[in-house]
C-alpha cells in the first residue's frame, strides 16, 4: 500500500492542533510523548477512511492547506474549552460574591490565575466528563469532521458573526444559569447581615460577613452537589 504523506501530514495537523488545545487532552502535567502518540494513532485510524485526495506539487498551496487545517484544528478545540470556560466563569462569579476573588492563585494545570470556586467547579467538569465518556464522543466528533469538511477544501458555509456572537451569547448564558443558586443564596446573606446590623447595632458586620458568607456558601454547594454535577453534565454534553 502506498502512503499519501500530504493526506497524512493534513489529517495529523488537524487532529493535533484540536488535541493541544482541547482541555481533557492538553493537561500541562500529561507527557508530550503521551499527546504525540494519541495524535499519531487517531491520524492513522482516519487516514484509512477518509477519500483519496488530490496530490500537490506546489508547495506554497500545501502550506496554505495545511495552516487551513491547523487553523480548523484550534477552532474545533477552542469551542470545546470555550464550555469549560463557562463552567469557570460560574465559579468566579460566586468567588466574586462571596470574596474569595481576592485570593485567587495561580494554577499550573491551566497557566491562569484561578478562583477558589473556579477551580472546584473545573475539576469537577473534568472528571465528569471522563465518567460521562465524553473524550470517546469528542474523539468521534473529531473524526466526523473530516467528513463535513474534507481536508483539502476550505468552504464552511453558514458560520460568521452572527453564529460567533451566538456561541458566546450561549457560554455566558450558561454559566449564570449554573452561578445563579449560589448567588442567589449569598445575596440573601448579605440582606440578612444588613437587618442584623440595623437591629443590632453592636456586631460588627464587616468582620463576621466574610467567614459567614464562606461557611453559608460551602454549605449549600455540599447541598447542591447532586444537582451541580447533573448541570455540568447536561453542560458537557452540548460540547460534540
Amino acid at each position: 500500500m502506498i502512503i499519501d504523506v500530504q493526506k497524512l501530514i493534513l489529517i495529523l495537523v488537524r487532529i493535533t492542533s484540536f488535541i493541544l488545545v482541547c482541555p481533557a487532552f492538553s493537561f500541562k502535567g500529561l507527557p508530550n510523548i503521551f499527546k504525540i502518540a494519541l495524535s499519531v494513532s487517531i491520524s492513522t485510524m482516519v487516514y484509512m477512511v477518509t477519500p483519496e485526495m488530490e496530490i500537490t506539487n506546489e508547495l506554497l498551496y500545501f502550506a496554505i492547506l495545511a495552516a487551513k487545517e491547523a487553523l480548523f484544528g484550534l477552532a474545533i478545540g477552542y469551542v470545546s474549552k470555550l464550555v469549560f470556560a463557562a463552567i469557570e466563569i460560574a465559579g468566579q462569579l460566586i468567588d466574586f460574591q462571596v470574596g474569595f476573588s481576592m485570593a485567587s492563585v495561580f494554577d499550573p494545570s491551566i497557566g491562569a490565575n484561578a478562583s477558589n470556586y473556579g477551580r472546584i467547579y473545573y475539576w469537577i467538569s473534568i472528571c465528569i466528563f471522563f465518567i460521562l465518556d465524553m473524550h470517546h464522543k469528542i474523539i468521534e466528533t473529531l473524526i466526523k469532521s473530516f467528513t463535513y469538511i474534507p481536508i483539502g477544501e476550505a468552504n464552511i458555509s453558514g458560520v460568521g458573526i452572527e453564529g460567533v456572537v451566538n456561541l458566546f451569547a450561549i457560554i455566558f448564558e450558561l454559566a449564570l444559569n449554573l452561578a445563579a443558586p449560589m448567588i442567589i443564596v449569598v445575596l440573601v446573606t448579605d440582606m440578612v447581615l444588613g437587618v442584623i446590623s440595623k437591629t443590632v447595632p453592636q456586631i460588627n458586620v464587616l468582620m463576621l460577613g466574610m467567614p459567614l458568607k464562606a461557611m453559608v456558601s460551602f454549605f449549600f454547594t455540599l447541598i447542591m452537589l447532586s444537582w451541580l454535577t447533573s448541570r455540568i453534565g447536561n453542560i458537557l454534553e452540548t460540547i460534540p
